[in-house]
């Protein structure tokens, strides 16, 4: 008579032999000490970002602030317009040209980035069309 196959195969399962894993203490406790380490790290830097940005928030209230400069531009980009859609290029504009030197623009940058965590320049391209993003690198590169 013969044996199923199915009975075969959970009769070989069943007489497998057993695999024993033995992790030490010493394993385990630096996986731990690193997973924990980690997680430090990445709460450090969560709060760090926070702070800068904080900091760059209470900086941006005063004039002439590159904080002020960028928090104007993102303004400019998130425009309520008569239906609530669009960017109001002349303030991105008028805001690019208020930008004193290359040095201030690169301040301003990275307070944009600080602020939004994403780069002036990639929104700029998002935000603007070709030919509007070609005058704001033309004011942009006026500053040099």
């Amino acid at each position: 008579m013969a044996v199923p196959a199915a009975a075969l195969a959970m009769q070989a399962i069943q007489n497998r032999p057993k695999v024993k894993v033995n992790v030490s203490k010493d394993v385990t406790t630096v996986l731990l000490a690193g997973s924990l380490g980690v997680g430090v790290f990445f709460a450090a830097w969560v709060l760090a970002k926070k702070w800068k940005r904080n900091r760059r928030e209470v900086n941006a209230l005063q004039p002439g602030n590159p904080a002020n400069y960028a928090i104007r531009l993102k303004l400019a980009f998130e425009n309520d317009k008569p239906f609530g859609w669009g960017t109001d290029e002349e303030a991105v504009f008028q805001t690019l040209e208020e930008i004193p030197s290359d040095a201030m623009r690169r301040k301003v940058e990275r307070a944009y980035k600080d602020l939004y965590g994403s780069h002036l320049s990639a929104d700029l391209m998002d935000e603007l069309t070709t030919q509007e993003f070609a005058i704001a690198q033309e004011i942009i590169n006026s500053k040099t």
